[in-house]
């Protein structure tokens, strides 16, 4: 499942998943949401509250995070990856040369850092 996380400024796209996440839900949910924000801002901060394994991404869902990835390739400016999976915060740390923008990765018990850094005012707003 996702949802939406609420308590962010409007230029930030941020979601939790946890449980099994679905094709449709991840398009609805999450897809919609940074695509707003890259309309919008032209810039995407995005935080995703991982609290689930990967395995739990339903085929679609991950081809449609891909997709996201790559449909707004300029357009990243911050991207936080919170979850206790050691791999994952790896991969995007070798990930993170080869994208625009910064991601870092964060531990669960350091959620409200993250969620502290991503919210930071977009370049042009600052």
């Amino acid at each position: 499942m996702v949802e939406l996380l609420k308590d962010f400024p409007p230029h930030v796209a941020a979601y939790r998943a946890w449980g099994k996440v679905h094709k449709d839900e991840y398009e609805q949910v999450v897809m919609a949401r940074v695509d707003e924000v890259a309309a919008t801002y032209g810039k995407i901060n995005f935080l995703v509250l991982l609290e689930t394994d990967m395995e739990n991404y339903s085929f679609g869902a991950f081809i449609d995070y891909l997709k996201v990835s790559f449909e707004h390739f300029s357009k990243w400016n911050r991207m936080a990856i919170v979850t206790d999976e050691r791999w994952i915060r790896k991969a995007y740390d070798i990930l993170s040369p080869l994208v625009h923008g910064v991601i870092n990765g964060y531990e669960l018990k350091q959620y409200e850092e993250a969620k502290e850094w991503v919210a930071e005012p977009l370049e042009a707003d600052a």
